[in-house]
């Protein structure tokens, strides 16, 4: 393995992201796009890679689901929304506005 094969090769959101305008759509695809771009990931006790990191949310929860490059799993995390709830809710109206 090499250094740069610890690293994000994709990152896709779920359709539940999906943005209410294009305005969103570009700047989550510029994100994407950063991250993609620049990054180190090395998920603890796995040295494969390149990564794919697919976000999902579903449930009141937030699933990062990461495979290698060939699409095999890796590991998934599931966060609750709930502590998060008004930070989004607050960042949703400055989006809008």
């Amino acid at each position: 393995m090499t250094y740069a094969d610890y690293r994000l090769c994709d990152v896709s959101l779920d359709r539940s992201f999906a943005g209410r305008d294009a305005r969103v759509e570009r700047e989550q695809a510029i994100a994407i796009i950063d991250l993609v771009e620049s990054n180190t990931f090395v998920p603890v006790g796995h040295d494969g890679g390149p990564y794919r990191l697919r976000i999902e949310a579903a449930d009141g929860r937030l699933a990062l689901h990461v495979a290698d490059d060939r699409g095999e799993p890796v590991i998934s995390h599931y966060l609750s929304l709930t502590p998060f709830r008004r930070l989004l809710k607050d960042y949703t109206r400055i989006c809008e506005s």
